[in-house]
């Protein structure tokens, strides 16, 4: 489906979605209706699932990489159960070495310069490090892709090691980046998809600073085995092509909205704004509409204008107690957007007041979900 186009309205400022802004909305977007289909889980994974996950879990005293990858190849005879249980084994196995990563260190690799030794050099190196990395049972982004790939090579199952851009925050849309992720594509049932075992293990915790604070092991299934148009919301090869072609540059893909989670990466199509960096001006409202797949009762607006006070707050209830309370006056202040909804298809005015927007942020029953830059122009 061809991307489609935000949208700004120059006719005054909305309360609400009448009939005639709805027809009008229908309009730009019946093509999208029609074309747009939502898909879920890459690979419908229901009936090998539960058997290499549960294989995979008797396997964690398991040290040796090729001795995991035979034991995983004898237990079962197709491709795709193989890759999951591999799948499964690292990102249950292996944890984020997050101290690695605030000392600012790097791997030390060989300095090959010109010399004629330097792939057997570096293959004898990346089996020792993957050796370590088994022993240790901690790694980053670059040993997590580097050992999935090794595991997929031993199988026969073909796989490529990825390096490329992620992003992680939210003032990253419209920026441009150095190149700080790895992840895996895999080629099954005659396609590629695509899996990002790192993201897909857990996730850290961080400090005011920025500095990573601890690591929480807790899967995530969105990140494995997603097709391209799904993976690349937030990902992007550092070499553009390299398994097969994608329909848009580094320079769009810096461009995206940004997705608070994989939560809601799961369930929304987004149809407008297809950029996150969103050209305005002054009295405009903004027209956003995406498709959820899960029923969405509230929809309110953040921005550096104006946020919804939080309503949970971490309040002492006794002695060294503590617990997570509803704010009562914070629910009073709660602001909601007026939307039209028709089936899984949402859709929303924003009116731009202040020549100092600069972002906003939609979120869905509490929970953050989308951000988008706006520039407003003289």
């Amino acid at each position: 489906m061809g991307q489609v186009s935000y949208t700004v309205i120059t006719m005054g400022t909305p309360n609400s979605l009448t009939p005639s802004c709805l027809h009008r909305f229908i309009a730009i977007c019946i093509f999208s209706m029609f074309s747009l289909t939502i898909s879920a889980q890459a690979v419908d994974d229901s009936v090998f699932l539960s058997n290499a996950d549960r294989f995979a879990e008797s396997l964690s005293k398991e040290k040796n990489f090729i001795t995991l990858a035979e034991k995983i190849v004898d237990a079962f005879p197709d491709d795709l159960s193989r890759a999951r249980a591999a799948f499964r084994w690292i990102t249950d196995q292996i944890r984020y070495d997050y101290k690695f990563v605030n000392r600012g260190d790097e791997l030390d690799k060989p300095d090959c310069g010109n010399n004629p030794e330097c792939g057997m050099l570096m293959k004898n190196w990346e089996t020792g490090y993957l050796r370590k990395i088994m022993s240790s049972r901690k790694t980053t982004a670059e040993g997590y892709a580097k050992l999935y790939k090794k595991l997929c090579d031993l199988m026969y199952i073909p796989c490529e090691y990825i390096q490329g851009y992620a992003r992680t925050k939210p003032y990253q849309i419209g920026n441009n980046m150095g190149a700080n992720h790895f992840w895996n594509a895999i080629y099954i049932h005659s396609s590629w998809y695509y899996c990002d075992p790192t993201w897909a293990a857990g996730y850290c915790t961080e400090d005011d600073e920025g500095l990573l604070t601890s690591y929480v092991r807790q899967f995530e299934p969105y990140y494995w085995l997603q097709k391209q148009d799904r993976f690349f919301r937030n990902h992007y090869p550092k070499k553009g092509f390299q398994v097969e072609p994608l329909p848009f540059s580094k320079e769009q893909f810096f461009n995206k909205p940004f997705y608070f989670s994989a939560k809601v990466l799961d369930q929304v199509n987004e149809v407008s704004p297809a950029t996150g960096v969103v050209k305005c001006r002054k009295g405009d409202s903004i027209l956003f509409s995406f498709y959820y797949l899960k029923n969405i009762e509230k929809i309110q607006v953040n921005s550096n204008i104006f946020r919804n006070p939080p309503v949970k707050v971490w309040q002492k209830t006794g002695k060294k107690k503590y617990e997570w309370v509803t704010d009562e006056w914070a629910m009073r202040k709660q602001q909601y957007a007026a939307f039209a909804r028709d089936g899984n298809l949402y859709s929303l005015y924003v009116p731009v007041k202040h020549e100092s927007l600069y972002y906003i942020e939609l979120v869905f029953d509490g929970t953050t979900a989308i951000r988008y830059r706006i520039r407003v122009e003289p």
